[in-house]
């Protein structure tokens, strides 16, 4: 039986610890640069709760329809390990919190490294409490119903990027980035070619010039800019 729209996929493969570690120290903006502005979630995928400790790890995927299958976000939850991101597609619903400070208490003594909602979460002072970081697209006091279907571990849309099981996140306070373990070799070392190239801007910068201006005023002028 396939289930489509409701089914739990319990065996994923996830990127090795060191592969995910790689990402250390690297910031969202370095990844959308590499990436083309590719496999970055909207704006509208934030932090609950300010100042929150960066975000890097494999994910864990659900799709529910609304935030009020709350029973099948807790399947979700059940097949994450250590050090994962549980990654939730529901649907941008902002009538209901999906999870709150309990949940999100014990997800953070299962070593989860972070929850990504696009839906609505609640009890951010008791979230911060815990030191969970979560990130989602809206907060409310409401709870709801708790039963619904849903899938885990399928791609997802989270934040108008897909998101694959075991695909590796990267969030911080600039937003949040997802990159494919297939594509770690190649988009690290872009984000090494473009920190190198900052480095060389820097006494450029110290001086207070504006870099490369001399050749965006001869193209603005080409496409018609007028300078007196």
């Amino acid at each position: 039986m396939y289930g489509l729209g409701f089914r739990v996929i319990t065996a994923i493969t996830r990127p090795d610890a060191k592969t995910v570690a790689r990402f250390e120290g690297l910031s969202s903006a370095d990844l959308a640069d590499a990436m083309h502005d590719a496999n970055i979630m909207d704006p509208g995928i934030r932090p609950i709760y300010e100042p929150m400790a960066p975000i890097i790890g494999p994910a864990v995927t659900v799709s529910i329809p609304r935030c009020t299958h709350f029973h099948l976000f807790k399947l979700g939850a059940q097949q994450t390990r250590p050090g994962d991101v549980l990654v939730i597609n529901a649907r941008g619903d902002l009538t209901s919190g999906l999870t709150g400070g309990n949940v999100c208490r014990g997800l953070r003594a299962r070593g989860l490294a972070g929850v990504i909602v696009d839906g609505a979460v609640r009890d951010v002072e008791e979230t911060r409490a815990t030191g969970l970081p979560v990130y989602a697209r809206g907060v409310t006091p409401r709870g709801g119903s708790v039963y619904g279907a849903g899938e885990v571990n399928v791609p997802i849309a989270c934040g108008g990027v897909v998101v694959n099981p075991g695909d590796i996140i990267i969030a911080d306070r600039d937003g949040v980035a997802v990159v494919p373990p297939a594509a770690v070799d190649e988009v690290l070392a872009l984000v090494e070619k473009g920190k190198a190239a900052h480095v060389q801007l820097q006494p450029v910068l110290a001086r207070g010039e504006i870099t490369n201006v001399e050749n965006i005023t001869t193209k603005l002028v080409e496409l018609g800019c007028v300078i007196s």
